[in-house]
């Protein structure tokens, strides 16, 4: 136990661990004209100077490097996303990817850029997103929220400045705002406001000294303030929680967890100075560059990678010099067993009822700790404790493993991530997959993502995914190979989408390979926009044909119609027969000459015929349509279709008498069928008129009479209607002359008719009239008993003629 308490420091009643993360010259090579910055959460380091930046992981290992050809930076720092940003003299932030590629950049506007700036800073905002807050030489403060945004917005202005002297981002709620000393007074400045805050720095009313460093606890509960008379003053927004007076000045200031601050100190010293005022003296570190993390501090110094965080209370109830807790004595039990000793039985005894909560320290205490065999003791000593409760913690065993065997992977100097049990837990493993991506450690990524047994989607596929993307834009191989290697590696996995690699295929040049990689797409929506922006235009219209998505295959028809000339794309189009139909029918309904170019083009005069007689109904001028209908007995005549080229003429024809007719009579012929017109014509007792067109459209007689029977029924004329039927041999019969008689409400003038009429359909209109009576007498003589009884039915009120029926019906049966 002893290795494990050898750094401890003692402030108060907490302890303090001092872990050396990584050593053996790391960061050895960084010299006093470089600049370090490294990011949270156990982040990657940035170096610069006047000639190139290097990005170094967490053991010193260099990632990538590249020449810097801008002017010198104010200020440098990582992004959310972990990307290096960098912020100019004039104003200009500039961001790059982890290995070197320029992304995007933007300004803080025009007054830092024609007044330059005097500081800046990178901060992450409550939301997530990365902010930029800077410094004018006019001592004027303008910020951005967030990096993809670039929304510049300026603070409310700062007076007295000839006292301002320190600053540093505020942003624990959804309104960023700046902390900043001035003079002795601390000041809360926002876009449209400042506050002091009410409190007394630097030994009170009188004393002469000025605020030079301001630095907030990673809750931002908290405040540590450094004035230039060398006193630290520590406490929050409403109060003084102590001070202490330093013995020279500071270089660097960070908090350490929520309880105590870090200083390094120009004589080479380093203070923890703990809020309730005490102090511990660090010697030997002499750092480079330092880290607040949310349990913290990260320290570099040269050959030196360090962790200064606060002890757990479950580590320090089991480690600490005397300690008798559960957590303590299960682990002395733990270590006599394996020594096979019987003192391992006493101890358990000694615990008795408190195993379950020394089987949890032992659980908790092993996330904590850096040294695997100080984690192997506690987890062996909790399965031991855990064996006596029947399975008490044994998902937290399981998930404390888990994370051990993380968490130790990605620390190994040739990772370089040194986390913290708490900050996996503020990262999630999924973040933490997404920072192994982004440093292309593709086999590490996809072996944590197996030993979570995350879903495909989430875990190997996405990992694949990445892989693919940086192989096509890295690969110096024949794109037909590297199209190889990649669908060897990725097969015909649908949650893969081999769109997304040939879109960073096509962005990087490889347009040849990337086609090659939109064969192996399985969703249509995916691939057939790619192909049509590589100009794929037949393939991606094969492919959306192929899908069957009525939606899809026109969006690629409009495409094409778009990106190519007239002839060019009929010759597309051509090659493909459903999309051809699918293109004549949008024409149809949208693009009517477009339809006429196509049909002319493919000699479709059929089709073409049928689109100008369309066309000659949709026209409102009688010119107009006649000028069309002939253009269609042209195309019909092409077509050699006699059916419809003599439909036409006819069309055509009828349509000119009609028109003179609506010129003669000004009432309304057109757009009405031969048949109407007659019947309109004989109605209004345009006789020679009707005649006129029956003789030269060629109407049959038995269709003429139809015609005249119901017009004239139509319009009451009723002497025309007799003359007609003085014909005793009707082609159609007497019943139509009854019917219309009957329909225009005139029984009379039907009685007329039925005396021209056989029996059989005497009977039936007699019962159509009600004359009931004369058709009793017939149904006998006919011998219809149907009839009769149907009449019975129909006369049910009517008692005489109930009496009459019967006796027929009576006489009917005894003839029989």
């Amino acid at each position: 136990m002893n290795d494990v308490t050898s750094n401890w420091i003692q402030l108060e009643n907490d302890f303090y661990d001092k872990v050396e993360l990584y050593s053996g010259g790391v960061f050895a090579n960084i010299d006093d004209t470089c600049r370090l910055v490294s990011g949270p959460n156990a982040g990657l380091v940035l170096v610069t100077d006047k000639l190139r930046v290097r990005v170094l992981t967490g053991s010193g290992e260099q990632l990538a490097a590249w020449k810097w050809n801008n002017p010198p930076q104010v200020c440098m720092g990582w992004s959310s996303d972990k990307e290096p940003v960098f912020i100019l003299e004039d104003g200009t932030v500039l961001v790059y990817s982890l290995f070197g590629t320029f992304k995007s950049s933007f300004s803080m506007g025009q007054e830092a850029k024609d007044m330059k700036i005097l500081a800046a800073r990178i901060f992450s905002s409550s939301s997530g997103s990365t902010g930029v807050a800077v410094l004018t030489s006019t001592f004027r403060f303008y910020m951005v929220s967030s990096l993809q945004e670039h929304k510049v917005r300026k603070l409310d202005d700062v007076e007295d400045l000839k006292h301002f002297t320190s600053w540093c981002p505020l942003t624990h709620d959804r309104q960023n705002r700046l902390l900043l000393g001035r003079g002795t007074d601390l000041v809360l400045l926002s876009h449209n406001d400042k506050t002091v805050l009410n409190m007394q720095i630097g030994g009170g009313i009188g004393t002469e000294s000025n605020i030079i460093k301001v630095c907030l606890s990673p809750s931002q509960s908290n405040v540590a303030v450094v004035t230039d008379t060398g006193l630290l003053w520590i406490g929050t927004f409403t109060r003084k929680l102590s001070d202490y007076q330093l013995d020279s000045e500071v270089m660097h200031m960070a908090w350490c967890g929520e309880e105590v601050v870090f200083l390094s100190l120009t004589s080479g010293l380093s203070n923890l100075v703990h809020v309730s005022g005490a102090v511990e003296v660090l010697y030997g570190i002499s750092p480079i560059g330092i880290t607040q993390e949310c349990d913290g501090v990260r320290i570099i110094s040269p050959g030196f990678h360090d962790l200064i965080h606060r002890v757990t209370e479950p580590v320090q109830d089991i480690f600490k010099i005397g300690s008798m807790s559960p957590g303590s004595i299960l682990l002395m039990a733990s270590q006599a067993y394996n020594e096979k000793s019987h003192k391992a039985d006493d101890y358990i005894r000694m615990i008795g009822a408190r195993l379950d909560q020394a089987v949890s320290q032992c659980i908790s205490a092993a996330g904590a700790l850096f040294q695997p065999a100080h984690q192997k003791q506690l987890m062996r000593a909790a399965k031991f404790g855990n064996s006596f409760l029947q399975g008490f913690a044994s998902d937290d065993f399981y998930h404390q493993c888990q994370t051990l065997k993380i968490l130790n992977a990605v620390r190994h100097y040739k990772i370089g991530m040194p986390l913290t049990c708490k900050q996996l837990v503020y990262l999630s493993k999924p973040v933490l997959i997404d920072r192994l991506i982004a440093r292309r450690l593709f086999p590490m990524a996809i072996a944590i993502c197996e030993y979570l047994k995350l879903p495909q989607v989430e875990g190997k596929s996405r990992v694949l995914g990445h892989w693919a993307c940086y192989k096509v834009e890295t690969s110096t191989a024949d794109e037909d190979e590297t199209a190889r290697q990649v669908s060897n590696r990725l097969g015909l996995n649908a949650e893969i989408s081999y769109s997304d690699v040939a879109s960073k295929a096509a962005q990087v040049g490889k347009k040849r390979l990337a086609v090659k990689l939109l064969e192996h797409e399985v969703r249509a929506d995916k691939q057939v926009p790619l192909l049509l922006k590589l100009g794929q235009g037949a393939k991606a219209l094969s492919k959306a044909i192929d899908s069957g998505d009525t939606d899809l295959i026109y969006h690629v028809i409009l495409n094409l119609q778009e990106a190519h000339s007239t002839a060019d794309f009929h010759m597309i189009m051509r090659g493909v027969k459903l999309g051809a139909s699918l293109y004549a029918k949008y024409c149809a309904h949208y693009n009517t000459g477009g339809l006429q170019s196509w049909l002319q083009q493919e000699d479709d005069w059929l089709a073409l015929a049928a689109h100008t007689v369309k066309e000659s109904y949709a026209s409102g001028r009688i010119e107009t349509r006649l000028s069309h209908m002939v253009t269609a007995q042209e195309y019909y005549r092409k077509a050699k279709h006699d059916f419809n080229l003599t439909a036409i003429e006819e069309s055509s024809k009828l349509l000119n008498h009609q028109s003179k007719l609506e010129e003669k009579f000004g009432r309304v012929y057109l757009n009405k069928s031969l048949h109407a017109t007659v019947s309109q014509l004989l109605e209004e007792g345009e006789f020679k008129l009707a005649d006129k067109l029956r003789s030269e459209f060629k109407v049959s007689d038995r269709k003429y009479l139809w015609l005249k029977v119901r017009a004239f029924g139509k319009s009451k004329q009723w002497v025309e209607l007799a003359n007609l039927a003085k014909n005793k041999k009707s082609i159609i019969g007497f019943g139509p002359f009854v019917d219309v008689c009957i329909e225009a409400g005139c029984k009379d003038e039907a009685n007329r008719y039925l005396v021209l009429l056989n029996n059989e359909d005497r009977l039936k209109y007699l019962m159509k009239l009600e004359i009931y009576s004369e058709a009793a007498e017939l149904a006998y003589n006919l011998k219809n008993v149907d009839a009769l009884t149907m009449i019975e039915v129909k006369s049910v009120n009517n008692f005489s003629m109930l009496e009459k029926v019967a006796g027929l019906k009576q006489r009917l049966q005894s003839s029989r």
